[in-house]
């Protein structure tokens, strides 16, 4: 077996304690603001733990460290962008917060969204009837998505069974607290079991909302390039739409003015015919290149930065653009 030289074992170590820094922060916070907002009748004692989480965002030195290190990596540091990103990742913490107070309609978070002219590709494509998919990457205010077009169009989202009892339990609960509809594959489920709870829902004739960038191990998925670096997203959303005819719209939304802006693609589609397995590795492939061009224009909006699996391939050397898998 190999030995890790004592510079390989520093930065494993340093990248656990991080990461478990992190989790008990995240945690941390969640559970202030889930007891602050069953309590509060005002959202004062919710805006309080804002300020004071951006204090303590402006201290941990190991995660502003981490942080920082993994957007030099990728090309896209800049002065401010830590405190930028903090400031989102607060901000969402703190919406989930007020929404679990009051609910959707009170909580003021759906202000705070703005459509534009491009959600006609949403209701366009969901007029025909076959179920309607739609993908985002993990970016800042993703756990509300669902919730915010719910506004207008009815919306599920699919939430992978985390292991983590704590994240389980708040998905739950911030799903019931906005009114949609979330969908949880049962315990031990396999590939093709996830992928049918998720199928039923597209069959039913619903919208539904998948975040589908999370990493998989190269046998598992399709090689993408994102920040210059070889990365493996799955295909399963793309396996969906070509089992119901469902069309996928990709959606984004960046922070400008105090307000997040909402932005559809056109619409992309799987033909039940011909070849469903290039059809959908082309269709991850572009995704990815738009997730790319869209994180490089607003890193800020990111949640996944200090992400184990991200940062670890952030550490890898540069793949080929667009290159064979």
């Amino acid at each position: 077996m190999e030995s890790l030289s004592s510079e390989d074992v520093h930065r494993k170590t340093g990248a656990h304690l991080t990461r478990s820094l992190r989790k008990a922060l995240t945690f941390a916070a969640l559970r202030i603001a889930v007891r602050a907002s069953q309590r509060s009748k005002d959202g004062r004692v919710i805006e309080a733990i804002r300020h004071g989480l951006l204090g303590v965002t402006r201290t941990a030195i190991p995660l502003r460290w981490r942080l920082a290190k993994n957007m030099r990596r990728a090309g896209v540091y800049r002065d401010g962008l830590p405190d930028a990103h903090f400031e989102r990742a607060v901000d969402q913490l703190c919406m989930i917060g007020h929404v679990l107070r009051v609910g959707a309609s009170g909580s003021g978070c759906l202000e705070r969204f703005q459509f534009d002219h491009t959600f006609r590709n949403v209701e366009q494509a969901f007029s025909a009837g076959k179920g309607l998919i739609h993908i985002a990457p993990h970016i800042c205010g993703f756990p509300l998505y669902a919730m915010v077009v719910s506004s207008r169009i009815p919306c599920s989202v699919y939430v992978r069974r985390n292991t983590d009892p704590r994240k389980r339990r708040i998905n739950e609960e911030v799903a019931a607290a906005g009114g949609g509809e979330i969908v949880i594959p049962p315990p031990g489920a396999s590939k093709a079991q996830r992928l049918n709870v998720a199928v039923s829902v597209l069959r039913k004739g619903k919208m539904l909302f998948v975040t589908p960038d999370t990493p998989r191990k190269p046998h598992r998925g399709v090689a993408v390039t994102i920040f210059g670096r070889r990365a493996y997203f799955p295909t399963g959303v793309f396996v969906m739409a070509a089992r119901t005819g469902a069309p996928i719209v990709p959606v984004f939304w960046h922070w400008r003015d105090g307000t997040y802006h909402i932005r559809y693609s056109e619409p992309m589609e799987i033909a039940r015919k011909g070849r469903i397995r290039e059809q959908t590795e082309t269709a991850t492939k572009a995704w990815a290149d738009s997730v790319d061009v869209f994180l490089r224009a607003h890193p800020a909006m990111w949640w996944n930065w200090l992400d184990k699996r991200w940062t670890s391939i952030l550490l890898s050397n540069r793949a080929i653009s667009n290159g064979p898998g």
